[in-house]
């Protein structure tokens, strides 16, 4: 049996996904075709300690999502309002974790190239998943979730 598929939803594509393959992709090709790295200082250690928070955060949000039972997938329709756990502390626990992960990942593998697709993961998350989602959110659940970005930052 085809279940029909929502008539609304934040988002047609996964975006955020794509995103990130996009920026490896692009960091890769251009890792090996010029290298950069423009320190001298060794930044494994921190680099690993950032990744290491930003999968904490993420995971942090997308355990939230399970706990009460609504879905992770960025296409799909939100079954309730995320407030609490990590939510109180940020909208967007899952990016913004996956944009602290990539920061470390930059540091631990030296790479100059991924560090500066970082703003670009942060803009592309930003107007193709994060405002779509948004307003999405702001139709499905109204006054609440209104009320909910008036106490709690995007990002951080």
């Amino acid at each position: 049996m085809i279940e029909p598929e929502p008539t609304d939803r934040p988002n047609r594509y996964p975006w955020p996904p794509i995103i990130y393959v996009a920026a490896l992709v692009c960091a890769y090709v251009l890792e090996r075709a010029l290298p950069l790295w423009p320190v001298s200082i060794d930044l494994k250690w921190l680099g690993m300690s950032l990744a290491a928070a930003g999968m904490f955060i993420a995971i942090a949000g997308v355990i939230q999502f399970k706990t009460i039972g609504t879905i992770v997938d960025p296409t799909g329709e939100a079954k309730v309002l995320a407030t609490g756990g990590i939510y109180r502390f940020t909208r967007n626990p899952m990016y913004l974790g996956a944009v602290i992960f990539f920061i470390g990942l930059a540091l631990w593998l030296r790479s100059g190239w991924l560090l500066l697709m970082v703003p670009a993961i942060v803009i592309t998350l930003q107007s193709l998943a994060i405002e779509r989602e948004e307003h999405y959110l702001s139709r499905r659940f109204g006054e609440p979730y209104r009320d909910y970005c008036t106490k709690v930052r995007r990002w951080f």
